[in-house]
């Protein structure tokens, strides 16, 4: 389990290089809520980026009934 380095992050996002940027991306787009680094990047692996939105959007598939 290796987590990105700062090139494979550019990379991934599609160039951005600011880690605010990175991250709103990568919130956006995988679903992730990264943890940041001490120099603001995001700090995720590879096993979150290949998992991608599935758990994501099976989190938000959950359907509560309200109490009557």
């Amino acid at each position: 389990m290796s987590v990105l380095t700062q090139d494979e992050l550019i990379q991934l996002t599609g160039g951005l290089r600011q880690g605010a940027a990175q991250t709103r991306w990568i919130k956006k787009a995988l679903g992730i809520e990264a943890p940041r680094r001490v120099d603001g990047h995001p700090m995720i692996t590879w096993e979150q980026v290949n998992r991608g939105r599935v758990e994501a959007e099976r989190k938000s598939a959950i359907k509560w009934k309200t109490a009557a």
